[in-house]
Order: C-alpha cells, then sequence, then structure tokens
C-alpha cells in the first residue's frame, strides 16, 4: 500500500520517511494525467497539479538544503525557480514530463540532503522574509524537517481534491496503479 508511510526507527529516520513519503505521494497524484489535466485548475481554486509539483518539490530542496548546511549557507540547486511564488509556478506552462524530471531532481536532491541532515540539534539561520518574526533567528534541523513533512502534506490534501475533481480517482486507486497493482 503505497499510501502507508513506512516504517521507521530513530527521530531523524521518521522525519526523513514522513518527507520524503509525502512527495511521493504527491507525485502519485499525476498518474495516468495529460499535460491538459495536470495543469488544469478543476475547482474555484487557481490551484493546479504541476504548480504544486514544482512548490511542493521546491519547498523539498529548500528546506532539506537549509537543514544539511547549518549552520552555514545552503547549496541550491540551479533550476530551483527564481520566482517560487505558487502563483508564478502555477503558471509554469511546461508539460507534465518536464515538470515531472524537474519534481524528481529535488525529491532526490531532497533525499540526499536529508540524509546529510543528521544533527537535528544544528541551528539553521532564518532566512529573510516578511512573515517571520523579526525574534526568530534560528531554527533547529528536526524543525526543517518537520516542516517539509507538513508543508507537502498540506498540498498532497489539496492535489488528492484536484485529482479526484478532474477524474473522480482517490489516493488508494492511484497508488496502486503507481505501483502497477492495477
Amino acid at each position: 500500500m503505497g499510501f502507508l508511510t513506512p516504517n521507521a526507527v530513530g527521530e531523524h529516520d521518521v522525519l526523513r520517511t514522513y518527507a520524503l513519503q509525502q512527495l511521493a505521494q504527491m507525485r502519485t497524484t499525476v498518474h495516468g494525467l495529460s499535460d491538459e489535466q495536470a495543469h488544469a485548475a478543476p475547482t474555484a481554486s487557481v490551484l493546479n497539479l504541476t504548480g504544486l509539483l514544482l512548490h511542493t518539490s521546491a519547498v523539498g530542496v529548500y528546506w532539506s538544503a537549509l537543514a544539511a548546511a547549518a549552520p552555514g549557507a545552503p547549496v541550491l540547486p540551479e533550476d530551483l525557480s527564481e520566482d517560487p511564488s505558487l502563483d508564478s509556478l502555477i503558471a509554469d506552462a511546461r508539460p507534465l514530463s518536464e515538470v515531472l524530471e524537474q519534481f524528481d531532481r529535488h525529491v532526490a536532491l531532497t533525499a540526499q540532503n536529508l540524509d546529510e541532515a543528521a544533527d537535528l540539534d544544528a541551528l539553521v539561520p532564518v532566512p529573510p522574509s516578511p512573515w517571520i518574526p523579526e525574534d526568530v533567528t534560528h531554527w533547529e534541523v528536526r524543525w526543517c524537517l518537520a516542516h517539509i513533512a507538513a508543508e507537502v502534506a498540506r498540498h498532497a490534501g489539496h492535489a488528492d481534491l484536484l485529482r479526484e475533481t478532474l477524474d473522480g480517482r482517490g489516493s488508494f486507486e492511484l497508488n496502486d496503479a503507481a505501483d502497477g497493482e492495477a
């Protein structure tokens, strides 16, 4: 059952496993879709599946790079969007196959960064941002790993709803299909 997060032992392994499982769930939501379907916004929201794939893979690679480099500066991939806003990513018109290539590259980098982010107590400097309170100067690596899982899980729920709206297929069926069981 692809939707069930594999068992893990130890805090680092559990956080890593949940983050990567949520990214895998994101990828499953586009299984078998056409470009047109993947770019569609079938609800009152402007969200589409390609934009969510680009956003969640960027979240994974960005936050995991911060965690792996703690307390230093992260090394980010060149293909990380200069404008990572969800609005710009939703407007990205590349074919689904190209979006998935980038998604897969970012997930591989995320996995590598998560492996390197083993010191959960290390301090990650807070990047400048208008929505982070000025008195917050750092987070622990464990916070960054939990943040990846939480942010991607939030959007995996959005992706599930979009997919069900497009063709009625839910996560159980899609996981089986993606695993070759259907």
